[in-house]
C-alpha cells in the first residue's frame, strides 16, 4: 500500500495540480507538498486523509487499502440513519403488538409488520 502514489494518481487522472489539491482540501499547500513528499508514503493525520479523499472521490478505505484487497461498500451516515430508524421502529412495534389469539391472526400482524418493513426500505 502506498497510499501517496494512490492520492498522486487520483490527483493526475483528474488534470488537477498539487495546488488545486490543496484549495479543493483547504490544506496548505506547503503542507500538502510535505505530505506527499515524504519518506514515508503511509504518514497521514486521519483529518488531511478524509479531506483528500473526499476532495478526489474516493473513501480513506480505497486510499489504505493493500493493492490484493478490495474495498467493502459502505453505508452513508444517512443510510446508516434511516437504517436505525427502521430498526428502531420494528422493534417498538414488535413489543407493543397485541399478541394475536389465532393463527391467522398472527399472520395478518407480521405480514402488515413486512410490508411497513419494506416500504421504509424502498424509500
Amino acid at each position: 500500500m502506498n497510499i501517496t502514489n494512490k492520492i498522486q494518481s487520483l490527483r493526475i487522472e483528474k488534470g488537477w495540480t498539487v495546488s488545486r489539491l490543496a484549495r479543493e482540501t483547504n490544506i496548505p499547500i506547503i503542507s500538502l507538498r510535505t505530505m506527499l513528499n515524504r519518506q514515508e508514503p503511509n504518514n497521514y493525520n486521519i483529518k488531511n486523509l478524509i479531506k483528500i479523499a473526499d476532495a478526489l472521490g474516493v473513501t480513506v478505505s480505497y486510499l489504505t487499502l493493500e493493492d490484493n484487497e478490495s474495498e467493502k461498500p459502505s453505508l452513508t451516515m444517512t443510510q446508516r440513519e434511516e437504517l436505525k430508524k427502521i430498526i428502531n421502529s420494528a422493534i417498538e412495534e414488535y413489543f407493543t403488538l397485541i399478541k394475536p389469539n389465532s393463527k391467522q391472526e398472527r399472520k395478518k400482524v407480521q405480514s402488515d409488520v413486512e410490508k411497513e418493513l419494506e416500504e421504509e426500505l424502498e424509500d
